[in-house]
């Protein structure tokens, strides 16, 4: 689910980056507007974020360890990221962010799914929580 979030998370950068370069309001660019920019840079900064977190799952897994933790943190802030990125990018699509002449809706459904499935985010911060808190190990 963490990495599929981010694959959704990176399209949605994806996406806006080119609708940015496409479309023009006032004259320019909105790629243009700082508040796009701002937009694109938090997109681009969470996604990365959860790139690494899932990488990091991966290459434990890889190695043998137990890394139940890692992976709730993954999953965790991965799918808010990706929901958080698919939001994003309607609002800087307005209103053709919600039809299905633009990839972004489906993004944002996509998004969504990996948020719920696997563990629902409740479950995840639980998980984080007991192990931080001592009540439960999550890796042992």
């Amino acid at each position: 689910c963490a990495a599929g979030a981010v694959g959704v998370a990176q399209a949605c950068i994806d996406a806006c980056v080119k609708y940015c370069n496409e479309r023009e309001q006032f004259g320019q660019l909105i790629g243009k507007f700082q508040m796009n920019q701002e937009i694109i840079a938090d997109m681009i900064v969470g996604t990365e974020a959860a790139r690494l977190l899932t990488h990091r799952c991966a290459v434990q897994k890889d190695q043998g360890r137990r890394n139940t933790l890692e992976t709730s943190m993954a999953k965790y802030f991965a799918t808010e990221n990706g929901v958080k990125a698919a939001d994003q990018a309607i609002k800087l699509y307005g209103a053709y962010g919600i039809s299905g002449e633009y990839p972004v809706e489906r993004y944002y459904r996509e998004a969504k799914i990996y948020q719920i499935v696997e563990g629902a985010a409740n479950i995840q911060k639980t998980i984080i929580g007991m192990d931080a808190l001592g009540y439960r190990r999550a890796n042992g």
